[in-house]
């Protein structure tokens, strides 16, 4: 049944429709009693077919909500209106990663940015027994004060149809970015498959486009499953050889060649990306540099925004290598 604006969905007064896809339609609703807006996702109404979705619909919706980490969109509370289930979340003032990617590769600095918030939010919630399912630019978050956010936490596990992958009508996953073995519908999943979707991410930002994209999802599906990865660097052929080992290894498909964990990814890519960004880990503290051996600018809030930016903190930069017993270069201002 269709939502209007001004619309009740029990305490939750609905404002807008925010955007609708193949699973659910978000709304941003007020709710009153605690004066805030929240994001409400119902689900698509074929759903209801399922006479097991409501109860597996009420467990994945109680996992995901004892999830509490600063990077992961928390699930406020969950129902269903008029027979439709629908859950409701933290509303996030911003867009998605998505429309970022549609102008070419990202520069390496906020790959690293968007990245390492995804990665912390990924091992903390593999380290809680729980897998997202469905990495992609979509269900990244971006604030308009540049926090990111995942989200859609367990919505592929609470509709997922069947065994197979291939036989079923409903995708558990996104084709482009789906895991070779979540794409045969394999049951014994562990947080690779979210590494090689993240991969995924990491290849798009890095080149401009998604390694797989065929005419129809299942020919998308099979080569994930069965084609070679495209070299990255044959696609842009700026990427550092070590950026691109991290990119095969996230990619691989056998799980037990990928990254054991989002940590050992993001570590990966710090020792990578990071060394393109022009940041070094000095002692447990990071240092912001504009060329290989001088630091004219420094603190930790600034990290990675562009000089304008910055704060203009020599004396405090001064200050930090002094206690860290490094050595202090010339002012840039006096060169």
């Amino acid at each position: 049944m269709p939502v209007t604006p001004g619309e009740n969905i029990g305490p939750y007064r609905v404002i807008e429709q925010l955007g609708s896809g193949g699973m659910a339609t978000v709304y941003k609703a007020y709710h009153p009693a605690l004066d805030r807006y929240v994001a409400i996702k119902i689900m698509h109404p074929a759903f209801k077919a399922n006479p097991q979705f409501f109860e597996r619909f009420q467990r994945e919706a109680r996992v995901v909500a004892r999830l509490e980490h600063a990077h992961i969109i928390p699930v406020y509370d969950f129902n269903e209106h008029h027979g439709e289930p629908y859950l409701v979340m933290r509303f996030i003032e911003g867009d998605t990663l998505k429309p970022k990617m549609e102008n070419g590769p990202l520069p390496p600095a906020e790959i690293l940015h968007l990245i390492r918030p995804v990665c912390q939010a990924l091992a903390y919630a593999h380290q809680q027994g729980v897998l997202h399912r469905d990495i992609k630019p979509s269900n990244i978050m971006i604030s308009q004060d540049g926090n990111v956010f995942l989200s859609d936490f367990g919505l592929a596990r609470m509709v997922q149809a069947g065994e197979s992958t291939l036989s079923q009508d409903m995708m558990v996953g996104t084709p482009q970015y789906i895991s070779p073995e979540q794409a045969q519908g394999l049951s014994e999943l562990d947080g690779r498959t979210d590494i090689y979707s993240l991969g995924v991410v990491l290849f798009e930002m890095l080149t401009g486009q998604v390694p797989f994209s065929a005419d129809t999802p299942f020919a998308t599906i099979h080569d994930h499953i069965y084609a070679p990865l495209p070299l990255p660097s044959t696609i842009n052929p700026d990427i550092d050889p070590a950026v691109e080992r991290t990119l095969l290894k996230a990619l691989a498909k056998d799980p037990a060649d990928r990254f054991a964990t989002a940590d050992e990814l993001l570590a990966s890519l710090e020792s990578t990306l990071g060394v393109q960004t022009g940041i070094t880990k000095l002692r447990g503290t990071w240092m912001t540099f504009e060329d290989i051996d001088v630091m004219p600018t420094f603190h930790p809030a600034y990290l990675l925004r562009n000089r304008a930016e910055r704060l203009p903190v020599w004396e405090d930069l001064k200050e930090v290598l002094r206690k860290l017993d490094l050595p202090i270069p010339a002012n840039p201002a006096d060169r």
